[in-house]
């Protein structure tokens, strides 16, 4: 396969997605209308449910009930959504640098053992990436199945209570509306879905390449004395070379990541004690259909935090067996001189990389117990 094909296979779905979103990093200019593409997905979530939803709030804040129905069907998501979106485009510059890596590692692979790992990862992320948007569309399925049972037995309701500055039960405004709120849906959908995916395949190429590095240093005390050297010296620059590309993408994106942790926490609070309300409720059509909604939108989320919290694992444990790879290969038949080389990269692998969220905490997968730990004690609290 040619590396043009290597690299549709690998994010070919986040580049088309990304694309419909107009938030994939391409060259941007002010004559080129494809650079405003990205306006229209965020007006509408901002103009069609985020506003809406947030100006709703003083009209509600004497009904506990409604107050938690408008933060967790939609507010806080769609908001997180509307964000990533404009944090993800304004990262034009830097994403466009980390393809043009992936780009060059994919040309640069020789070994078939590397190329086999690489396409590995590719597989793995491509899978992910549709499997994620399919679980985020299937979300929005559900959602929309249990507001149009609502809707067919209390009349003209919108997706999303929220308040507009005209008359939207009449027509053509209903409709309109209507339209407008379950466009931004699918919007949030998709680019919640696409830039998380995204990331994972990014952090992931790097595990990849690092395990490539890890099997060159490994090897390296086969090559004679005159290639040592030289060898070396390209495992380190590669070495550095991954540590900038991680680099990069945590300066991008921990802030974003930040805001998205936090309004995940309280998403899943706001979700869970509507779930156990509607529970002690009536057990009637609309239940069924709410709390299989509810279900849904929970384990979607925490599925989303733990991939975060999977590559953020990942990263860490490969960044730090590169110490353990210059362990491994057979220095003791160096000499003195040749073997404390081999510090270098072992003093640079005792700093592990990381993914944070706002250079808080890390991803790993002792966040994500403690984050389900904790939503277990308030599910037990709560009952």
């Amino acid at each position: 396969m040619s590396v043009e094909a290597d690299l549709e296979y690998a994010y070919g779905w986040n580049r088309y997605t990304m694309m419909f979103m107009g938030i994939w990093p391409e060259h941007r200019s002010l004559s080129q209308a494809s650079s405003y593409k990205a306006i229209v997905p965020v007006l509408m979530m901002f103009c069609f449910i985020c506003v809406p939803q947030s100006a709703n709030l003083p009209f509600i804040c004497g009904d506990f009930d409604l107050v938690v129905e408008n933060l967790s069907m939609a507010n806080i998501t769609i908001t997180i959504s509307a964000l990533k979106a404009i944090i993800f485009w304004s990262n034009g510059g830097p994403l466009r640098t980390l393809i043009s890596y992936m780009t060059m590692d994919w040309s640069a692979t020789v070994d078939k053992r590397d190329r086999k790992t690489m396409l590995d990862i590719a597989n793995v992320t491509r899978k992910l990436s549709i499997r994620s948007t399919v679980f985020a569309y299937i979300v929005v399925i559900f959602y929309v199945a249990f507001r149009y049972v609502v809707i067919r037995q209390t009349g003209r309701q919108l997706f999303y209570r929220a308040y507009f500055p005209y008359n939207m039960t009449k027509s053509p405004s209903y409709e309109l509306t209507l339209f407008g709120q379950f466009a931004g849906t699918m919007y949030a959908a998709t680019t919640y879905t696409a830039v998380d995916t995204f990331i994972a395949t990014l952090v992931l190429h790097v595990c990849g390449q690092l395990s490539n590095l890890r099997r060159e240093l490994t090897n390296l005390c086969t090559y004679t004395k005159a290639d040592f050297q030289t060898k070396l010296g390209k495992i380190v620059r590669k070495h550095e070379y991954l540590n900038r590309f991680a680099e990069t993408i945590e300066d991008s994106f921990n802030m974003m990541l930040l805001i998205q942790m936090l309004g995940c926490s309280m998403q899943l609070c706001f979700q869970c004690l509507q779930a156990f309300m509607s529970i002690m409720g009536e057990m009637d059509k609309v239940f069924i259909f709410k709390f299989v909604f509810l279900s849904c939108y929970v384990v979607y989320v925490l599925l989303q935090l733990y991939l975060y919290c999977y590559i953020g694992e990942k990263l860490l444990i490969e960044s730090t067996k590169i110490a353990y790879a210059a362990y491994d290969c057979s220095w003791y038949n160096l000499s003195a001189r040749e073997a404390r080389l081999l510090t270098i990269i072992m003093c640079r692998a005792r700093s592990p990389l990381y993914i944070t969220a706002g250079r808080f905490c890390s991803f790993n997968r002792e966040l994500y117990s403690e984050t389900a730990c904790r939503l277990h004690v308030c599910r037990r609290q709560r009952r």
